[in-house]
């Protein structure tokens, strides 16, 4: 048997305990973790092995400079340009003599004990070109994923929101293949099995199988998995052997609780406490008086006396002086040295060599900025202002979308001071990165998306503030973040990675005050037209209310029976009213425009949880209704997007209200006599606070239908329901209809029922 094991990456995410190690050398219980994988390869059989080598691969090589570990033959392969994860195979091939059998691929920074030879009969069984190891996850967003049936390859999904989670089978990287695969892949160029070689095999129709392994996997991407791995092997979890043990010494005074390992030539100094789950390498001298709790310690680091290191990572050779304290997820980088009586708060990282004065608590990384543990909302971030949002977070912020936005960017915000004061410190923040902003003052939500359309803005940031704050962040035209978005601003924000300009190279800050003029002129051009109606308008956002009612004056019949025009704070929603029996929620608003824009000859786009119903209108007048994801993964609803921004109405209340009069008056009917000319249907819809991993939930969920791509659905004869995760996995989204509200209603509780049920099953698992 023959290995590739791949050990190119630069473990960003681990930073800074990789700034100067590669991520195949950091240590699990002592030892690299690219010793623990080559045991496992030679305890299945595997005689030779390759290093597939880019980011300090000379220590790799170094380290194991016999060429040869545990009987297995080792050979090093470079790349002198970024090849992929199947280029930097086929570079290896041409070295290695790959080009007959099958071989294994797999993950040189990455901890398993996976039964390889298992794994390798499945796939010599199956006649398979290649085969992937797959491992069931909790939290599958950081992951790719493998959809199969029967072991068969169906598609993937690569690192979906929990919006489009509806399979929990990870892609481990640990792959079987047969030479003849490496014909797929290019010489010298980039490319991935992932994103180019599986796809290609697809559509080849070669046959891929996925092989589900029970053994545990951790992929080490971050300081959270770095620690429970380690915890995982202390506690037996994984089937592998820890070296160098010493935990079991004596040392007098010092209270040592199991399980920890503590390796070689370890001090340890009188009445310091050292808790279960702590790793201490070799090396380290620990003072008197210290607690140790579930950290990790490298070699050669000094921990002086009375200090504590609380779930944190102290690195090679860091100091930590007399009366130091590490709180949850803190990093000390190699050689660095923390002051006495400092404070390194959670989340924050010091970069290695750095130092800190004495007595000072650090709160911000101490290289790239600080760690911000907020989480984007379906739309956005929210917080309590000047506590959890405040206006250095809005700073970080700004650098953070400056990334994540790479055409032009918008920003605006309520009449509020707050909001006001909010902003600026967002547009400092963003031109600091060294990016052009515009700055168009105050100004509703649907202002702001109306001038993206008009200005041809990428991105577009909205700021109220009042006791709360509420950010929201949109794509162009007002649809809702990809998912490449998203992922560039939650790395922004959890790692602290700010582009930051030089003082000359700060980004241009606009301004365009004339946001209110433009947007009343087209509302305006939209009221052209007397309703039989007499309009008012209703909605608590002073901004949205002093624009549309002198529209809606215009527009209305003083003579006529009253209609009352209800519009959410933001201004995206409206509703109409005239009584109990002549009324229409947004639905039906927006299924009037929709219907009127599909008798004018033109599809419509319309979000996924929006109802059926429109597609039965749709085939009446021989049109077709594309939908749009919450979250869009693989640019899969492009099309939908593109028509999207074609209906302003989907986004702004005042449009939609003042189109759908225009088609009544234009009809000489009354609100109700549209309405009743609509397929009948009633929306009910919930949210259900979930505690455990949405897609244990959306799996487990009895004839469900997951064929749309973003969450799954139930239906009943002429009725359904859609579930969906939150952006943030919090909670399950259920958007139900039915021909009447008790039908809606009965199909709403049925989906709940069998939620919480599943909910309960999980929390009996776990006890």
């Amino acid at each position: 048997m023959k290995a590739v094991i791949m050990a190119g990456g630069e473990g960003t995410r681990l930073r800074p305990m990789t700034c100067n190690t590669p991520k195949p050398l950091v240590k699990l219980c002592g030892r690299p973790v690219s010793e623990y994988i080559l045991e496992l390869l030679a305890k299945h059989g595997c005689e030779k092995a390759v290093f597939t080598l880019r980011y300090l691969g000379e220590q790799i090589e170094q380290h194991f400079e016999k060429g040869e570990y545990d009987g297995v033959k080792l050979d090093f392969s470079y790349e002198n340009q970024p090849l992929g994860t199947a280029g930097c195979v086929k570079n290896a091939a041409e070295s290695f003599n790959l080009f007959e059998g099958d071989f294994i691929v797999i993950s040189g920074d990455a901890m398993c004990d996976f039964d390889l030879r298992k794994a390798l009969d499945f796939h010599k069984s199956n006649k398979a070109a290649a085969t992937i190891i797959t491992k069931r996850v909790d939290d599958p967003r950081e992951y790719g994923l493998v959809i199969s049936e029967n072991g068969v390859v169906k598609g993937f999904s690569e690192k979906p929101s929990f919006t489009a989670c509806v399979t929990d089978t990870a892609n481990t990287g640990v792959y079987i293949l047969s030479s003849q695969l490496l014909d797929l892949i290019p010489k010298d160029k980039m490319c991935d099995f992932a994103k180019d070689v599986f796809p290609l095999m697809l559509k080849k129709k070669m046959k891929l199988m996925a092989y589900e392994e029970q053994g545990y996997w951790c992929d080490i991407g971050d300081f959270d998995s770095y620690k429970k791995c380690q915890q995982d092997m202390l506690t037996g979890k994984v089937n592998c052997t820890i070296e160098n043990n010493n935990s079991t010494a004596i040392y007098q005074g010092v209270r040592i609780n199991q399980p920890c390992f503590i390796g070689q030539n370890v001090k340890i100094g009188v009445g310091t406490v050292v808790e279960a789950g702590s790793v201490i390498c070799d090396n380290v001298t620990v003072g008197a008086g210290c607690k140790i709790h579930s950290s990790v310690i490298l070699d050669g680091a000094f921990i002086s006396d009375k200090s504590t290191c609380n779930m944190s990572v102290v690195c090679e050779n860091a100091r930590l002086e007399k009366g130091c304290s590490m709180f949850e997820n803190s990093v000390a980088g190699a050689g660095c040295i923390i002051g006495e009586g400092g404070v390194i708060c959670g989340d924050v990282k010091i970069w290695p060599e750095k130092s800190t004065q004495p007595h000072t608590a650090i709160q911000e990384n101490l290289k790239y900025g600080a760690h911000i543990n907020h989480r984007l909302g379906e739309n956005g971030v929210d917080g309590e202002t000047n506590a959890d949002i405040t206006p250095s977070f809005l700073a970080k912020l700004g650098s953070a979308c400056a990334a994540a936005f790479s055409g032009k960017t918008l920003v605006a915000c309520g009449s509020r001071r707050a909001a006001v004061a909010l902003k600026a410190c967002f547009c400092a923040g963003f031109s600091s990165a060294g990016s052009k902003i515009i700055d168009c003052g105050t100004a509703s939500l649907p202002m702001l998306i109306y001038l993206s359309r008009i200005l041809g803005a990428e991105g577009i940031v909205h700021i109220e503030a009042a006791e709360k704050t509420h950010i929201t962040m949109l794509n162009k035209g007002g649809l809702p973040l990809t998912r490449v978005q998203e992922r560039k601003l939650e790395n922004g924000l959890a790692k602290g990675e700010y582009a930051n300009a030089r003082w000359e190279d700060f980004g241009e800050i606009r301004t365009f005050k004339n946001s209110a003029l433009l947007y009343s002129g087209m509302l305006e051009g939209l009221a052209d037209f007397t309703c039989r109606y007499n309009v008012r308008v209703n909605c608590n956002n002073p901004i949205v209310k002093s624009i549309f009612t002198p529209i809606c004056n215009k527009i209305s019949n003083p003579q006529g029976e009253l209609l009352m025009i209800n519009i959410n704070y933001s201004g995206t929603r409206a509703q109409l009213y005239v009584s109990a029996d002549e009324k229409a929620d947004y639905s039906k608003l927006i299924t009037i425009a929709a219907a009127d824009a599909m008798k004018k000859g033109f599809d419509v786009a319309v979000p996924m949880e929006f109802p059926s119903a429109l597609e039965r209108v749709g085939r009446e007048l021989g049109k077709d209704v594309k939908r749009f994801f919450r979250c869009s993964n693989d640019n899969s609803d492009r099309e939908a997007r593109e028509i999207a921004l074609s209906q302003p109405f989907l986004f702004d209340g005042a449009v939609l209200a003042l189109e759908v009069l225009a088609i009544i008056t234009a009809e000489y009917v009354t609100l109700g006599e549209y309405l009743r000319r609509l397929p009948e249907f009633i929306c009910e819809n919930r949210f259900i606070p979930i505690d455990v991993p949405p897609q244990k939930i959306l799996n487990r969920l009895p004839n469900k239908n997951s064929g749309n791509g973003e969450g799954v659905i139930l239906k009943r004869a002429d009725s359904r329901v859609l579930l969906r995760s939150s952006r943030r996995g919090d909670g399950l989204f259920l958007f139900a209809e039915g021909c009447s509200a008790e039908t809606a209603r009965e199909l709403c509780d049925e989906a709940e029922k069998a939620v919480r049920e599943l909910l309960s099953d999980e929390k009996r698992r776990k006890q």
